[in-house]
């Protein structure tokens, strides 16, 4: 019984005395430039699918200059968050935020909605 527990024991120290240190990967040729075009595709993406707000939007006679009125408000109002003015004939549309989730622009327009109570979430194309 006592040369079993030995040799246990030595089979233990022996295993633990050989254990591998250093790790090497065999990486399949040309991984490397996949990965290169990867990154560099990421590189040209500017804009990905999100959510953004809409405060309102203006068609007609003195559009362009009720939007930019409206959008000096908000930017009062709210200067931490992005706006864009868009124009998409026939009207204007003032859309704030970039938001990569639905529930973080549901969240930021709970402080929106009592200012511009017309706003509303809406799918757009964000910045990356």
């Amino acid at each position: 019984m006592k040369q079993g527990g030995f040799l246990l024991l030595l089979f233990f120290f022996v295993t633990l005395s050989y254990t591998q240190k250093n790790v090497h990967y065999d990486i399949e040729k040309g991984i490397d430039a996949v990965e290169r075009q990867y990154i560099n595709a990421w590189k040209k993406v500017t804009k990905v699918e999100g959510f953004r707000i809409q405060i309102t939007s203006f068609s007609g006679v003195n559009s362009k200059t009720s939007i930019d009125r409206v959008a000096t408000q908000f930017r009062q109002q709210f200067p931490d968050i992005p706006y864009d003015i868009s124009y998409f004939e026939p009207s204007f549309r003032l859309r704030v935020g970039n938001y990569h989730t639905k529930l973080e622009a549901y969240r930021a327009l709970e402080k929106i909605a009592p200012v511009f109570p017309g706003a509303f979430v809406l799918k757009d194309q964000v910045d990356f």
